[in-house]
């Protein structure tokens, strides 16, 4: 399998998908970051946990942003390494900071995730997440 450039109509979905994770996070609004996750899907968290199924990444999300570890966290993302696998499955990785500035200041990324995307009745959602907190360099 040769990984391909993603339709840039599909890249703007996907861009659009993780602006709502971006958001949701910024704002401690649990739904608006789910809101494109896959009834099925699996993410791996910041802090190692292994969450299945919407509901339950739903329940672990509102817990940490309502008076848990990520109330008063913010975070700025951006996508690199997109790359369409089949007509359905896209694979991308996201580096977060903390803010804008440290991205535009040449900070290295704090932490990182490689997401799967998969489309499903013609809507790109996020099939697989796994998050990886940056420790320092290699």
């Amino acid at each position: 399998m040769t990984p391909t450039t993603p339709d840039p109509h599909d890249l703007e979905q996907i861009q659009a998908i993780v602006r709502d994770v971006q958001d949701g996070f910024n704002t401690n609004d649990a739904s608006l970051m789910n809101a494109h996750l896959a009834e099925d899907a699996i993410v791996v968290n910041a802090r190692g946990a292994v969450l299945s199924g919407r509901a339950a990444i739903q329940k672990a999300s509102e817990d940490a942003l309502a008076a848990g570890y990520l109330k008063e966290s913010k975070a700025y993302y951006e996508l690199s390494d997109v790359a369409a696998l089949s007509p359905v499955i896209i694979s991308a990785r996201k580096n977060a900071w903390s803010t804008k500035q440290d991205a535009d200041d040449g900070n290295p990324p704090e932490m990182n995730a490689l997401y799967i995307f998969a489309k499903r009745d013609g809507r790109w959602l996020i099939w697989r997440r796994q998050n990886t907190i940056v420790s320092g360099n290699p």
